[in-house]
């Protein structure tokens, strides 16, 4: 939990740790407290008023494993090139904004972020992480291009943990573009990863085409938790599922407390599968508990009945909707 401190002449939530903070401006120029400051990677990022200007220089800067954080300034980052996190455990961070509404669950959705990061490559990546234990938090993350992805997992970067994050799809639509996608076809394994409380948005009320999910496990993913998120389709197209495991040798993956909303109940919009299990072969490799999925939308897919399971998850419909049993 954070708290509030005053650190140089910035205050705000900042994260309890044994670590540095590096502090990562947006622009070459920026304002803390009414004061105007240069943002040089020649600074040495240890206080607001001396930010770097690349969160890339920053990784660079952090030792592993000792708690350091990178912390970004308010405003909206962006990169030409993917941002790879290759130092264990780092936590990357936005200034946390104001806290969400309270529910019947215990976190509503992620707090309004202050910081956005953007990466405009082609099939760009913002981020790849290549090294365990990283934490990403507090950001709103836009892939631009088509192809692009919010965060990237590298087979062997395990207990990556994801929270408090939007990921704002909406750009430009493509199949290939997703919000978090862990491995790749070829090899490898993440393992214990957890996205939690964060926040994934397909389409805007201007697109017609449509995106990838919103998190895929590409490769073997074994103890994968999604919680507490929000998939949320507001585009005119279908949105062919929120959530995908792509991998045979994937178990253990845990779907738990989400919404899958749609700003449409017809059939060529909204979201037409909340959570497909495309290539698990393992009893049981998917389940899904205490889910909210909106009328429309097929709430779970799989090769066989046995790959996913389903406990108190909720189909809504005009009628007043059911609890849903595996399809």
């Amino acid at each position: 939990m954070g708290y509030i401190t005053k650190v140089g002449s910035f205050w705000g939530t900042v994260p309890v740790t044994s670590g540095r903070i590096f502090w990562v401006a947006n622009a070459d120029t920026y304002t803390v407290e009414g004061r105007s400051y240069p943002a040089s990677d020649n600074n040495d990022g240890l206080s607001p008023e001396r930010a770097v200007r690349t969160v890339d220089y920053a990784v660079g800067l952090c030792t592993a494993n000792v708690g350091d954080i990178i912390m970004l300034l308010p405003g909206a980052h962006s990169s030409a090139a993917t941002v790879t996190l290759d130092v264990a455990g780092i936590t990357i961070t936005g200034v946390p904004g104001d806290q969400p509404m309270a529910s019947w669950r215990a976190n509503a959705g992620p707090a309004r972020n202050r910081c956005s990061i953007t990466n405009s490559a082609t099939a760009g990546f913002i981020f790849t992480v290549s090294a365990d234990d990283v934490e990403i938090c507090h950001l709103d993350l836009i892939p631009v291009a088509a192809g692009g992805r919010g965060i990237y997992a590298a087979a062997g970067a395990d207990r990556l943990f994801v929270h408090d994050c939007t990921f704002s799809m909406i750009a430009t639509a493509a199949t290939s573009t997703y919000g978090i996608a862990l491995g790749t076809l070829a090899t490898g394994v993440v393992d214990d990863c957890i996205v939690r409380n964060c926040r994934f948005i397909s389409g805007s009320s201007a697109q017609s085409s449509a995106n990838g999910a919103g998190v895929v496990a590409i490769t073997t993913a074994y103890g994968l938790t999604i919680e507490q998120c929000t998939f949320t389709m507001k585009g005119t197209a279908a949105w062919d599922r929120s959530i995908e495991n792509l991998s045979a040798g994937t178990s253990n993956m845990l779907v738990r407390d989400c919404d899958f909303l749609n700003s449409s109940t017809a059939a060529t919009e909204g979201i037409t599968t909340a959570i497909q299990n495309t290539s698990g072969t393992i009893d049981g490799s998917v389940q899904v508990y205490r889910c909210y999925v909106s009328a429309g939308t097929d709430v779970a897919t799989a090769t066989a009945i046995v790959d996913i399971v389903l406990a108190e998850t909720y189909l809504a419909s005009a009628g007043g909707g059911a609890i849903a049993n595996n399809n």
